[in-house]
């Protein structure tokens, strides 16, 4: 069932008390910040628990459903059948809010059970219910009866039975359907308009949703026009809330929209080291190689920088250089081919020395949330502090570590290029970590490695421009279960959409060769396989997408 309106959601859950599971993404965990705050001023009880996978969830499920009646799901569960994987009770009330999709069917049509929170602005296609399941529609209204009356005569004259034509009917739609995956609204933005219907939003909210959004767009979950467009909805909050705060008051929050450089973290490097270590400008400039590292060199001379001023912390350079650079590298850019080297982005001030980038702070709770030191939980609550703006040290603690996997990112990369490491099959590209890898433990989270693949994927096409119109993929041997390797993938460079078709394709190449797998992440293009099964799996993956 979907509920359009995200108020009667909030109406239902108010009164009872709640179980909330929050999967463990930067944009569900801001959602989550934001509803905790809004709960807290209702006195609404609840029992969270943040869960990283489909079977996180449905043991958290099972475990504590019976004591609630209301369960949450924020950012996971919409694209599983909620009725039959979880099993919720006939009396309980299932809240979907997710960003995954497309939504599974079933939950849509399932009646009162599940609701799958959807704003009316989002324009969702689905197919029509009679068409899918044509066999449980006998009560459908008059209208629905006379127009199955009229199809039935049309089809007197076919050569197939009409049960054969609606099932091959049912087919195609049910492939276009699930095909592609991709990304709805950010569910910390849905949250936050939540808040604003209620009156009750404020800058802190909207930096919350900020961060969730930057995560979506950082991480290629949504495509550029589509941030744009969100972009400018969050700015119409920015200037309203902006305009309502006490300019007087020396802590005060205030957003401000600000064009961001696609260099990580440079307020906190060198600009040397964020150059040399952002997928952006190290996949361009080639940056492992003597001549890579040559033309950086070129276009920080263009720039008239000196070497001993870009080696040094960008805090550290001197203020005028450090209060001109950022126009004069967007300037630059455009004669070395970096076109995109900038993107609308928001930042936050409080007090005088207080001030955040959205990207930077989303590295830093990223760090903390893929952390491979710590279980779900503690990274969960780890990330969930660094998200408070008065928590400086964690946050710095965040970015180094954040500093870190760039570096490890890098020289990954840079491992497979000089090793010649990378495999292009025909319909797609290639790379495997192997076990024994010094850096393999860095990369156990399924996040990373997908980080690792676009990275990946954008210093391959550098190299090899043809490669831009492949999907990239990465297996990597599980440290915790050898046994077991991890396989993710990425879209072509050159797809305008981030919609993938990969995880339609990984299950279907499973299937054919039935090998061991399972899906256990909420990004469809994630799955774990048995390592012995892997060489028949990429084989019956190359000889599908060749069709």
């Amino acid at each position: 069932m979907i509920v359009n309106d995200i108020l009667e959601f909030y109406r239902d859950i108010c009164g009872e008390r709640v179980l909330i599971l929050v999967s463990t993404t930067v944009d569900g965990l801001c959602a989550w910040k934001i509803l905790q705050s809004l709960l807290h001023m209702d006195n609404v009880q609840y029992t969270l628990i943040p869960v990283d996978g489909k079977s996180h969830l449905e043991s958290a499920f099972r475990t504590h459903s019976d004591q609630n009646t209301v369960i949450v799901l924020i950012d996971c569960g919409g694209n599983i059948n909620v009725s039959e994987e979880l099993e919720p009770l006939p009396d309980s009330q299932v809240y979907v809010l997710d960003s995954h999709i497309p939504y599974d069917l079933d939950n849509i049509y399932d009646g009162d059970v599940v609701k799958v929170v959807i704003p009316e602005s989002f324009d969702l296609e689905v197919p029509r219910y009679e068409d899918i399941y044509e066999e449980d529609s006998e009560n459908e209204d008059e209208p629905n009866r006379k127009r199955r009356r009229e199809e039935e005569e049309e089809e007197e004259d076919s050569l197939l039975p009409r049960k054969e034509r609606w099932k091959r009917k049912r087919e195609e739609l049910l492939f276009t359907y699930y095909e592609l995956s991709g990304y709805n609204l950010s569910v910390s933005l849905m949250i936050f308009e939540l808040a604003w219907k209620m009156s009750k939003d404020n800058s802190q909210y909207l930096w919350w949703a900020i961060i969730g959004v930057t995560d979506q767009y950082l991480n290629c979950k949504i495509g550029r026009d589509q941030y744009v467009t969100t972009c400018g909805t969050v700015q119409q909050h920015v200037q309203r809330l902006n305009n309502h705060s006490d300019s007087t008051s020396v802590n005060q929050m205030k957003i401000k929209y600000s064009n961001e450089l696609r260099l990580d973290l440079y307020r906190h490097w060198s600009l040397m080291e964020s150059l040399k270590h952002s997928s952006y400008t190290a996949s361009r400039f080639r940056i492992w190689t003597s001549k890579g590292k040559k033309k950086l060199n070129e276009f920080l001379a263009d720039m008239g920088l000196p070497l001993l001023q870009c080696n040094q912390t960008f805090q550290s350079m001197d203020m005028e250089i450090r209060r001109e650079v950022c126009g004069w590298i967007e300037v630059t850019a455009q004669k070395y081919g970096l076109d995109d080297i900038s993107y609308g982005s928001f930042e936050l001030q409080y007090g005088f020395k207080n001030k955040y980038c959205a990207g930077d702070v989303l590295q830093a709770v990223s760090a903390a949330l893929t952390c491979p030191t710590l279980d779900t939980e503690a990274a969960f609550l780890r990330a969930q502090d660094t998200l408070n703006r008065s928590n400086e040290k964690l946050i710095h603690t965040g970015i180094e570590q954040s500093k870190a996997l760039c570096c490890s990112l890098l020289n990954q990369v840079q491992a497979f290029i000089d090793m010649k490491q990378v495999v292009c099959t025909g319909p797609f590209v290639y790379a495997v970590i192997q076990e024994g890898v010094a850096e393999l433990e860095v990369f156990a989270h399924p996040s990373r490695l997908l980080r690792l693949c676009r990275y990946l994927s954008e210093a391959y096409c550098a190299t090899t421009r043809k490669a831009a119109v492949l999907p990239f993929i990465i297996a990597s041997a599980l440290p915790l279960d050898p046994e077991y390797s991890c396989i993710v993938g990425v879209p072509p460079l050159s797809v305008d959409s981030n919609k993938s078709y990969l995880g339609r394709a990984f299950h279907q190449a499973a299937d054919k060769v039935n090998a061991s797998v399972e899906f256990e992440d909420f990004e469809p293009s994630v799955m774990q396989i048995k390592s012995e099964d892997k060489a028949k799996f990429f084989d019956a993956l190359t000889a599908l997408l060749m069709t």
